[in-house]
């Protein structure tokens, strides 16, 4: 018997939004649309451009988002990760209390709590500056064992790639998972990270994940092909592939079944966390015993909703439509 529903390992961060133009991108010298890791001496100098602009705040990092929102469909879920005795780190303890999260965030105070600049473009597109601050220090030492092994599923994505004590936490993470047989999903985060640790997740997909998860730029990246022939081969090891495929749907593959998900038509106005929610919609079909093109209705319904309003949360009309449905 398992207790929790979902555990997760990933950065514990504070998502700052802003809403900018695409002249900004360019002054600042950011590459649209990926994820860019900086110490917090740019981060302060970025936020200073755009001083009284109006910010949005909420709970960040990858897998945050798919929990918290698998947490407000009624899932029994945890999350851990590292965080500051400051300002962000209350308010993330105080968000997770709220929203039932089992919290098993160490405290560090060598640096401050991480936070996520998000920077949005009339396109809706987000380009993002990571400063992870305390989260990088999160080593094998925090790992919640016990939690992992009475788990249905281990959820973790590709930033954790970014640091080698997170690696290795991650690689002891899933050594647990695997043997206690908690299903293994992997979501490979963003091209920069894709593109930096190619052969290691090759690797792990074929011998340890269940689940993968990739948008149409990481699926190209991860085998240097089509994002359809990447789903095949990612099936071809024995894990189930979800493709994100922007405005043409997704791609789930298992074995030599393939399930096209329509899009759901939306006006973007933030991509911000649209493959997270994607990958909650996903995973709460799936601990709910759906089949698998189900699953992706779920996630194409989610996803849509969140990039049609600035910032990362899903709305109580497409929660309790998951829920009804």
């Amino acid at each position: 018997m398992k207790t929790y529903d979902i555990t997760s390992v990933c950065n514990a961060l504070m998502d700052v939004l802003i809403e900018i133009e695409d002249a900004d991108i360019k002054r600042l010298g950011l590459t649209k649309g990926v994820m860019h890791l900086v110490d917090s001496q740019r981060q302060r100098e970025v936020l200073a451009q755009f001083g009284t602009k109006k910010k949005v705040t909420e709970l960040g990092g990858s897998s945050m988002n798919a929990i918290r929102t698998l947490a407000s469909l009624g899932h029994k879920t945890v999350f851990a990760g590292m965080v500051n005795d400051d300002e962000y780190g209350r308010r993330i303890r105080e968000r997770m209390e709220s929203l039932g999260i089992k919290s098993l965030l160490g405290g560090h105070g060598a640096e401050s709590t991480g936070t996520c600049l998000i920077l949005i473009t009339p396109d809706g597109e987000r380009t993002m500056n990571t400063n992870l601050g305390a989260s990088r220090l999160y080593d094998a030492t925090h790992i919640p064992h016990k939690e992992i092994a009475e788990s249905h599923v281990f959820h973790f994505c590709g930033y954790q790639w970014d640091t080698e004590d997170q690696k290795r936490a991650l690689k002891s993470s899933i050594e647990t998972a695997h043997k206690h047989n908690t299903i293994i999903s992997f979501d490979l985060a963003d091209p920069f990270v894709v593109d930096r640790n190619r052969s290691d997740f090759i690797a792990l997909i074929e011998a340890e994940a269940d689940i993968v998860f990739a948008n149409r730029e990481e699926a190209k990246l991860l085998f240097q092909t089509s994002p359809e022939e990447t789903a095949r081969r990612i099936a071809a090891t024995g894990s189930i592939a979800v493709v994100k495929l922007g405005a043409d749907g997704a791609l789930v593959v298992k074995g030599k079944e393939e399930f096209q998900i329509s899009p759901v038509p939306t006006k973007v106005v933030d991509t911000t966390a649209a493959g997270d929610m994607f990958a909650a919609g996903f995973l709460h079909g799936f601990l709910k015993g759906r089949d698998l093109a189900t699953c992706g209705k779920i996630a194409a319904t989610l996803a849509s909703d969140v990039i049609s309003r600035v910032g990362a949360v899903v709305s109580d009309r497409a929660l309790t439509h998951v829920k009804n449905s």
